[in-house]
């Protein structure tokens, strides 16, 4: 509306001065002072001619006047019209960038906490591994603990065995074949055992990485969805305005609570006001503009829709 003012300013302004150049000219054109005839005698009717034609100049020009004051008062009114309809062009634009300017700062706010939950999420998986990484090194040192407990038993057993070599050199012998054997075997079982446990440590943390991550992407999954559904009412509520017929009764601040049940297509297949304004002609004309609205905008995502069991409710605030 504001444009097509800003359009009409030009052709307005000309026309004015055009009505003013007009109007100028006839003033200066006009030869106010009666004008005498040379007559000769017996001429007396030029006279009565001369103030006829004044009379009939100063009827056209209070014709003029009053025409041009006709065209002005309506040339006023109509600037009036357009600057009210500049007002209120205005005024609901003014509306739609705060509408916007909130459903952005809604949607930054959504992403930012779903930034957030991801980063809590990598700094969990991150601290997981690195108790797997302290798990191994403290596996590691263990191993080599024993090792060391093993050599220095086998370096006693060998200082016994040296001191006791000529008594009894077929015993010291046949024990050190033994204690070989035991200790291989017990390295052999406790290396086993290490493995086994090893392997269920690791698969234990597997599967609750894997429920971890599934349990993370479902809870994303949730809030988009969400997103996706405040974002689907508001298109519904634009639509559902626009087709709403203001009955005599609304009043300013008057609201209803809707529902409203839908078919895969988007078709409406009943609409019914769950929280009533007060006002039952109003109610109805809520459900009117519903059932007007048929078909609605389809969600982009058809999860959207089988979340709400193709039923959605909303609150109607014109």
């Amino acid at each position: 509306m504001l444009e097509k003012l800003r359009d009409n300013i030009r052709p307005i302004t000309f026309a004015v001065l055009v009505h003013a150049a007009l109007i100028a000219l006839l003033v200066v054109g006009l030869d106010w002072t009666p004008k005498v005839q040379p007559q000769s005698a017996g001429q007396t009717p030029a006279v009565q001619a001369s103030v006829v034609d004044e009379a009939k100049v100063q009827a056209e020009m209070r014709r003029k006047k009053e025409e041009d004051l006709r065209k002005k008062q309506q040339e006023q009114e109509r600037q009036k019209k357009l600057e009210e309809q500049a007002k209120q062009a205005e005024k609901a634009r003014v509306d739609e960038e705060k509408r916007l300017a909130e459903a952005e700062a809604q949607r930054k706010k959504a992403v930012e906490e779903a930034a957030r939950q991801q980063r809590e999420e990598a700094e969990r998986l991150e601290k997981l591994k690195q108790e797997q990484v302290a798990i191994e090194q403290k596996r590691q040192q263990e191993e080599k603990r024993l090792a060391e407990i093993k050599e220095k038993q086998a370096a006693e057993e060998k200082r016994h065995q040296e001191l006791e070599q000529k008594r009894i050199a077929e015993e010291k012998r046949l024990a050190e074949e033994e204690t070989k054997r035991k200790i291989e075997a017990e390295k052999k079982q406790k290396a086993e055992e290490e493995e086994r446990k090893r392997r269920e440590a690791k698969k234990l943390l597997e599967e609750q990485i894997a429920a971890e991550e599934q349990a993370a992407a479902a809870a994303a999954r949730e809030q988009e969805v969400r997103s996706l559904l405040a974002q689907y009412t508001a298109l519904i509520k634009q639509k559902v305005t626009r087709n709403w017929i203001k009955p005599p009764s609304a009043r300013p601040g008057m609201s209803c609570t809707v529902r409203v049940r839908l078919i895969p297509g988007g078709e409406v297949t009943g609409a019914q006001v769950t929280v009533s304004s007060g006002d039952a002609v109003f109610d109805r004309s809520v459900e009117s503009a519903v059932l007007r609205s048929s078909p609605l905008p389809l969600p982009p995502d058809p999860a959207v829709l089988e979340s709400i069991n193709r039923e959605i409710e909303f609150v109607f605030r014109p």
